[in-house]
């Protein structure tokens, strides 16, 4: 899935995107709301990152939030 965090043996967390593995991989510890999934991508190598805990609730009012502003720009073109 996309957004999810893995931690290999070294420690290091690994934000898997769209070249995430389909199967296997490290102990997943947690995953990264759509919202912010843009935010990660654009990330440089060794840049730091917090996380937060978001409930489900206040991610599907983010999620709609964003879908409502897209929508909104795709008329505008």
């Amino acid at each position: 899935m996309p957004g999810t965090i893995q931690v290999p043996a070294n420690g290091q967390p690994i934000v898997l995107l769209a070249d995430r593995q389909p199967t296997g991989g490290y102990t997943r510890i947690a995953t990264v709301i759509s919202e912010d999934i843009p935010r990660i991508a654009q990330s440089l190598p060794g840049e730091e990152i917090t996380f937060e805990v978001v409930d489900l609730f206040h991610a599907q009012k983010l999620y709609a939030r964003r879908e409502k502003l897209l929508k909104q720009l795709s008329n505008n073109i």
